[in-house]
Parts: C-alpha cells; sequence; structure tokens
C-alpha cells in the first residue's frame, strides 16, 4: 500500500477514533478545553484513560490496515471538505484543534503591547458606601470551598441535603454563573478577579518573567494583586488545600497566587487515604477532614486565616469510592450525594466548635458541570454551553441575613470583591474586573460575560448566550486574557 494511503487511513482513522472516544465518555465532539487539559487526563480516572486510549489506538490501526478500498477513504475525507459539513467528524476535529493553535497565537501576538486595556484596571477601591452587605464588617477568618464542576441544578433536598439545609440557612445567590471554564482558569479566576486565556501554566517560569517584567515596567505595577496578597497586607495568613500532590501543574498554578502553604494529598499518609481504584487524589471524604484537621490548628492562632479548599470528587467521568445514592447505580448521583455527606460532616463538626463563632465559609465551585447529555437529561438543564447557573452560599452563624439575592447573570468574577466587602477591607491596589454583590454603585463590563479561551458567553438572568462582542471589546478582552496568562506566577 503507498504511504500516502497509508498516512490518509491513519489520519482519518486517527480524527474518528479521538471523536468516538470523546463522545462515549463526555456525549460531545472534542472540544477546545479537553485538548487544553490533555495532560490532566488522569483525573477522568484511569479505567476511564485507559478505555479511551484503546479505543483510539485499536480504531486507528484497524482504520489503517484495513482492507477497505483507497478510494472510499478518499470520498470520506473529501465529501466533507467540498460540502462544508459542519457535523462531520474532520470539521469537529479541525474546530477545536484550530481554536486552540488561535489562542496560542493570539497570547503571543498581544503579550507585549496590552497596556492601554490594562493600565485602567489599576485602582484602590474594593466597594462603594452605597452597599447593602448585611454582615458586620470584620476580619472573620474565611473558608472558601470550590468543589469540582457543580451546577446549581444539582442541590436538591433529597441528592444534596445537607447543602439544601445549609443554603436555606444562609445567605446565597441566585442567578450567579461561572465566569470561565475549566478547573485551572476558575480557581486562578476567582481569586484574582480576572481572565485568563489559555489557563494553565503554559509558559516557563523563565518565559512568564522576561513577558512579565516587561508589562510590570509598563505599567509601574511589582505583581499582579491576588486576593492572598491583599489578605496579607491586612494580617491574614492564607492557605489553600488540592485533593492531588504537590507536584502537579495545578499545584503550581495555586503557588503563583502566592498563598503562605498549600496542602496537598502529601498531607495525608497512604494508609490513612480512601483507596480509589481509578485514582490517585485525595477523595472527598479524605480532603474535608484535612481541612478539618488543619482549621483546629490555625484557629488557635491570634492572626486570622483565608483557607480554600478544591475537592475533585464530583469530576466529569469519577464515581464515588465512599458513601452511594440509592441501589449506587448512577455515578452522577452517587458522587454529588458523596459530596454533600462528606461536607455534611465536616458542617457538623464545625457548628459544634467555637470556630463558628468568627468563621465565615463560602460554598462555592471551580465552575459549571459540563453538560453531557446524561447529566441534561438527569438535571433536566437545556443549555449546551460550560456555563450555568452556580452555587455560592455565605454562611456566619448568628447573623447570616437567610434568604435568596437574586443576582441577575452576574458571574464569579465578583467572588474575591465580595470577600474584601465582608472582611472590610474597602482599599488596597488591585486589578479585580469583579465588583462586589452588595455594591450597588459598582459597574463592571465583565461580570456578565464568560470566556473560555476564544469562546464568549453573555449571562442574563437565568439565561446564556454566545456573546456578541464589538470588534474593540473583543479585542480588550483578548489583552485582558493574554496579560493573565503572562502574569501568572510573577
Amino acid at each position: 500500500m503507498h504511504k500516502c494511503a497509508l498516512f490518509i487511513r491513519f489520519l482519518y482513522g486517527l480524527v474518528l477514533s479521538c471523536q468516538l472516544a470523546s463522545i462515549l465518555m463526555s456525549g460531545n465532539a472534542l472540544s477546545p478545553l479537553t485538548l487544553d487539559n490533555l495532560t490532566e487526563a488522569n483525573v477522568i480516572g484511569w479505567e476511564n484513560l485507559a478505555f479511551s486510549t484503546t479505543l483510539v489506538v485499536a480504531c486507528t490501526l484497524f482504520s489503517t490496515f484495513s482492507d477497505i478500498p483507497d478510494v472510499i477513504y478518499g470520498w470520506l475525507c473529501v465529501i466533507p471538505v467540498i460540502f462544508l459539513f459542519h457535523n462531520s467528524a474532520l470539521y469537529e476535529f479541525y474546530k477545536p484543534v484550530s481554536l486552540v493553535i488561535c489562542e496560542h497565537l493570539t497570547t503571543w501576538k498581544t503579550r507585549l503591547s496590552m497596556s492601554e486595556d490594562i493600565r485602567p484596571l489599576k485602582k484602590d477601591a474594593l466597594y462603594s458606601d452605597n452597599n447593602n452587605n448585611p454582615f458586620p464588617r470584620k476580619k472573620y477568618n474565611v473558608i472558601v470551598i470550590f468543589v469540582e464542576g457543580t451546577s446549581r441544578a444539582v442541590l436538591s433536598p433529597s441528592l444534596t441535603p445537607n447543602l439544601w439545609g445549609f443554603m436555606e440557612n444562609s445567605l446565597y445567590f441566585t442567578g450567579y454563573f461561572n465566569h470561565t471554564a475549566a478547573t485551572f482558569r476558575g480557581l486562578w479566576g476567582q481569586q484574582t478577579s480576572f481572565y485568563q486565556m489559555q489557563g494553565g501554566a503554559h509558559f516557563t517560569h523563565d518565559e512568564r518573567n522576561t513577558f512579565a517584567k516587561a508589562q510590570y515596567d509598563k505599567l509601574d505595577l511589582t505583581h499582579l494583586p491576588t486576593l492572598p496578597d491583599i489578605l496579607r497586607s491586612a494580617g491574614y495568613r492564607t492557605y489553600f488545600q488540592l485533593s492531588n500532590t504537590k507536584n502537579s501543574r495545578l499545584a503550581e498554578v495555586l503557588d503563583a497566587l502566592r498563598f503562605d502553604r498549600i496542602y496537598t494529598q502529601d498531607d495525608v499518609p497512604p494508609e490513612q487515604r480512601v483507596k480509589w481504584s481509578v485514582l490517585t487524589d485525595l477523595s472527598d471524604g479524605d480532603s474535608f477532614r484535612l481541612l478539618w484537621k488543619n482549621v483546629q490548628e490555625l484557629h488557635k492562632s491570634d492572626s486570622p486565616f483565608y483557607y480554600g479548599l478544591y475537592t475533585v470528587g464530583t469530576h466529569i467521568g469519577l464515581d464515588s469510592p465512599e458513601i452511594k445514592y440509592g441501589d449506587g447505580s448512577n455515578p452522577y448521583l452517587n458522587k454529588f450525594h458523596n459530596m454533600d455527606a462528606q461536607f455534611g460532616k465536616f458542617l457538623n463538626s464545625f457548628q459544634d466548635s467555637p470556630i463558628a463563632d468568627d468563621t465565615i465559609i463560602v460554598f462555592t465551585t471551580d465552575h459549571a458541570s459540563f453538560p453531557t447529555p446524561d447529566f441534561q437529561q438527569l438535571f433536566k438543564t437545556k443549555s449546551p454551553y460550560f456555563v450555568d447557573e452556580v452555587p455560592l452560599i455565605i454562611y456566619k452563624k448568628d447573623s447570616t441575613k437567610t434568604g435568596p439575592i437574586e443576582v441577575s447573570g452576574r458571574n464569579s468574577l465578583d467572588l474575591a470583591p465580595t470577600i474584601m466587602d465582608m472582611l472590610g477591607i474597602s482599599q488596597a491596589p488591585n486589578m479585580f474586573l469583579g465588583c462586589t454583590l452588595f455594591d450597588t454603585d459598582c459597574t463592571s463590563s465583565f461580570d456578565h460575560l464568560t470566556t473560555i479561551g476564544l469562546e464568549y458567553y453573555q449571562t442574563e438572568r437565568h439565561h446564556v448566550a454566545p456573546a456578541e462582542l464589538t470588534p474593540r471589546m473583543e479585542r480588550k478582552v483578548e489583552n485582558i486574557e493574554t496579560f493573565g496568562d503572562v502574569m501568572l506566577g510573577w
């Protein structure tokens, strides 16, 4: 067989098998986020990863060496191109690959010429006097819980009874959306109130130093202010906890926020961890137990603390290794129910301790649930986008105003300013894109705009749609996203 024919067979088989694996795992064709997160593919579980890899290799080999005539392969490749079939395997492969390439090219193109859009973001004010904050402002301890990929539609009295009861006794928000996806962008962006183009740690340390130094010199900055930076200047100790190892890329990204310490699975002895058959990360039970252990120690100090937690157990493709729901046959129900149960155990310990007297709990997520067909059918959601209403619940013993606050499409860029508002930190150098959710004066051009790389979505009250940006606004957002990438870790 001619080498050119073999190559065409191989290429077509690879495209088809990648699309088939993506559809079987997520219910959707290949997406830019899949390509962005290939280095973190093990988070879907070893069994799913092994299945997908085996499927891709087997289908590609079959396509390459089968007895199907070459002319058929030729037409299969040519017809979708000639007739511009937008739902063909080739087009659905080309689309995310080209978008990821464009993200990288946009970052390199704009990285040294973005100061005109960045300079106006510098400010000192964090909230105004026209404000409906129901909390007595003081330096509370703060625990922020970011559970993996959880839309607000997941919460219910039967599936998540602990969270439902917690919400009913707390201040909570409706019409509140994720400002980005996936985890890298979500955790970094909510604690900087900023966007990223590519997500993750795409630059080497030396590249970030070179690019960032040029930008900081132009803007008269020493660093991009982060939530830990501002809290540290107000006398706080700052911590974050991850479910994976200290050498992971996610730990590198969180370390760039300059926490005093990052806790990981390495802080739990192997013999004390729940054993997963598909993953080496901490289970949700492990994560909440480590959180409670550390919080008890930190509370002994006179200095207030900020403690962020990320749990991975509700990730797409995973099932609960601990508590099951009903007959245990549905992984979605199992993992969300288990997360709720583990949170409930932590909450019971918290409420029975003096720590609750001076500590705020914020419960939210890194981003919305990925809208697989199974998820949409199970939770009765209709939006096909990776943008959805997400939970934001704030609890303070004896002082939380109960009931919902409708925020009509605002997004998680507003989390960091809202935390500053509750703590009474009104002035600090910052570049936050969002506003506190309690402020009636502050307006933002961004807290109704979700960006996932070069994909943009407008969020209104209980509604999401692709955003139609003016060329000037699109260039401005690209510059801000690129600035976020370049500043990461300097």
